[in-house]
């Protein structure tokens, strides 16, 4: 009985996430990672690392929601399985609210593809597609802010950073739970979940010239939290929402998930200006040095 329940769950979701297939006709390059330049600034850099989470990953959301109306907007992005969904949308264009109003109008189906057949459950085109849609087809190149995507290369579980190409791929790749997900394959190469390897990516977004990281931690075991903790040494700012406990593809507590996060978010946004503001004049006193009293004479080695 169990099993006919999960069959008929199956059909129905394949069923559902077929249609909008035939509309993705356009075609993007593979991910791909390129050596890039650091971003450059006079003024200090903003990042956010947006780490794994599964479906607590709504609670992202809410962080960006709150930091946002505080006036604390990000220059950078990474983001990590579930983190790098949001991320993606961040880096298109998308502010908090509109992030939420998407968010809130998502529906399982419309990311969700169940497979009978292959190394798990979930294909990930539906996922693919979503992300595609809503970015307007453009490569990771092309979106409004810097953007970065890990995932994990299966077998070795080398860290693998994707910042050019089809960011739907891409972020399919670093959402790829296994035994739960189809692991894409990428120019011959399958990829795995990101966070087997770098569950909240802070160093990944201060490679990328952010001087600033904040750091969105869903981490929840602790084998997680023992592979992050190196990352998370290096960020800004941590900010752990309280999410409510939930399976990896339960939707059920998307609001509770991203009022949690937004709760995190104001709870840490005086905190993050006043450490922004710091950064900022310790910036300016090192790069504008001390002006020479007006009665000062230069010597010469001679002492003439």
């Amino acid at each position: 009985m169990r099993k006919q329940r999960i069959l008929g769950a199956l059909l129905a979701g394949c069923i559902a996430a077929c249609a909008p297939f035939a509309l993705d006709t356009a075609r993007l390059d593979p991910p791909g990672t390129r050596p890039s330049t650091p971003v450059r600034s006079e003024r200090p850099l903003i990042a956010l690392a947006l780490g794994a989470g599964g479906a607590r990953g709504f609670a992202h959301v809410g962080v960006i929601k709150a930091l946002e109306e505080a006036g604390i907007v990000a220059d950078i992005v990474a983001g990590t399985s579930s983190g790098a969904i949001v991320a993606a949308l961040y880096a298109g264009g998308y502010n908090g609210a509109e992030l939420e109003k998407l968010a809130s109008d998502i529906s399982e189906s419309a990311l969700i593809d169940f497979s009978l057949f292959g190394k798990g459950w979930v294909r990930g085109e539906a996922l693919q597609h979503f992300v595609n849609r809503a970015l307007g087809h453009r490569p990771i190149e092309q979106l409004q802010k810097p953007f970065a995507v890990v995932a994990t290369r299966a077998g070795s579980g080398e860290m693998i950073v994707f910042n050019r190409g089809d960011p739907g791929l891409a972020v399919r790749a670093s959402s790829a739970v296994p035994d739960l997900f189809i692991a894409p394959v990428i120019d011959g190469i399958e990829y795995i979940d990101g966070g087997l390897s770098t569950p909240v990516p802070v160093r990944v977004a201060r490679a990328m010239g952010a001087s600033f990281v904040i750091a969105v931690d869903l981490t929840r075991y602790p084998r997680s939290r023992e592979r992050a903790q190196a990352d998370l040494n290096d960020a800004d700012f941590v900010i752990r929402p309280e999410t409510v406990r939930t399976r990896l593809l339960d939707f059920t507590a998307k609001f509770q998930n991203m009022k949690a996060g937004e709760a995190a978010g104001r709870d840490s946004a005086q905190a993050i200006v006043a450490r922004l503001r710091q950064k900022s004049e310790n910036v300016v006193a090192i790069e504008e040095p001390v002006p020479a009293p007006a009665h000062a004479t230069a010597s010469r080695p001679d002492g003439g």
